[in-house]
């Protein structure tokens, strides 16, 4: 621990000479410049400020690492992370080893936002004026297009061709003839009792004999053809009409046109100087970001709790009713510490980043409840 304390207190000496030094330099930077330059601070820092960035930063991490080492010292020398009884203990007052949140530092660094570039710019080509003349089109043959003539004329056209049709001189002549048909065909089938031909149903055990029955008829009437239809062809001629209409005379045809070539004076350009490609250097950007780096772990503590007569029903009452308000599910207002209120208390805990483990002081503090 002297070790520390001493490597400390040299960081710290170290800490104010280097400000005490590179804050007249910082001071000097202040001087007016020309405006391109102030421009170019603006977007860059000098090298001296670099350098006087870089040595906070190693300050910072520092300061860091030896907070780190005071908060593994205790672990690191074997001996007990905690003492044996609470420091600067009250008479009468309970305590506990507490499971303590981690700790955090706040931390700035300055980060490049945008890296250097450079941007192109193409100086175009200076170019002046002349009369030059040009050809527009050159000769050539041109065909032009004479559309048909037409005429009139008669002509007879059929509107309704030639058609045939029959029509009706005798109509067909029948006779009704009668004629017999089998309804049911002649069969054998066996009945119950006795007769010539006879057995025993192997189904019912019953004697059956063997019965005719004979064909059976009916008789229909249908109608004969006795002498067909006669008819006779009717030809109707076919209906004309003259119609006038019109008629190609002389068909659409191209005729050769040579037409001569074409020209034209203009004003054209001609280049005086080429183009070229200048290059401007863009300086990168930087800015700073804020976050939070973890100097020590979760750890055991000790923290004030409220004695076992102090703890009692009204106590309880109001501890519930401050955590239902703030929405914590106490599974009910009884001044019990059950389950339910120890749940709602270790994760109101949590969320204020107070030590875990049991009801504390603090926690109680932090309820607005009072408490003596």
């Amino acid at each position: 621990m002297a070790a520390l304390n001493t490597i400390w207190h040299k960081w710290r000496e170290l800490g104010v000479r280097m400000f005490a030094v590179f804050g007249l330099g910082v001071c000097a930077a202040c001087a007016p410049y020309p405006s391109s330059t102030s421009t170019q601070l603006a977007l860059e820092p000098s090298p001296k400020e670099e350098r006087i960035s870089s040595l906070e930063l190693a300050l910072a991490d520092a300061l860091i690492e030896i907070e780190k080492m005071k908060a593994r010292e205790p672990i690191a020398s074997g001996a007990d992370a905690l003492p044996a009884i609470p420091p600067n203990a009250e008479t009468g007052r309970c305590y506990a080893k507490l499971l303590a949140p981690p700790t955090y530092i706040d931390r700035i660094e300055r980060r490049i936002v945008k890296e250097a570039s450079e941007r192109r710019e193409m100086i175009p080509a200076r170019l002046e004026w002349f009369d030059e003349q040009v050809l527009l089109s050159e000769e050539h043959v041109r065909l032009r297009l004479v559309p048909a003539t037409y005429k009139w004329q008669e002509e007879r056209t059929q509107i309704v061709p030639p058609k045939s049709r029959q029509v009706l001189v005798t109509p067909a002549r029948y006779d009704t003839v009668v004629e017999e048909v089998i309804e049911s065909p002649e069969e054998w089938v066996w009945r119950p009792g006795r007769g010539d031909i006879e057995k025993i149903d192997e189904e019912s055990g019953e004697i059956v004999h063997q019965v005719h029955i004979p064909t059976r008829y009916r008789q229909i009437k249908k109608q004969v053809l006795v002498e067909s239809a006669k008819y006779r062809k009717v030809v109707e001629p076919a209906v004309y009409e003259t119609v006038r209409k019109k008629v190609v005379d002389v068909p659409e045809h191209t005729i050769e046109e040579r037409i001569p070539a074409a020209y034209k004076t203009v004003k054209a350009q001609r280049v005086v100087e080429p183009e070229r490609e200048v290059i401007h250097y863009i300086e990168p950007v930087y800015k700073e970001f804020n976050y939070r780096e973890k100097v020590t772990d979760a750890q055991l503590a000790w923290r004030m709790v409220p004695c076992e007569r102090d703890l009692n029903k009204e106590l309880v009452y109001k501890i519930q009713r401050a955590l239902r308000k703030l929405g914590y599910d106490t599974g009910g207002i009884d001044g019990v510490l059950g389950k339910y209120t120890l749940i709602a208390i270790h994760d109101f805990q949590k969320q204020q980043g107070l030590a875990t483990g049991r009801l504390s002081t603090e926690s109680i503090k932090a309820l607005g409840v009072e408490f003596e």
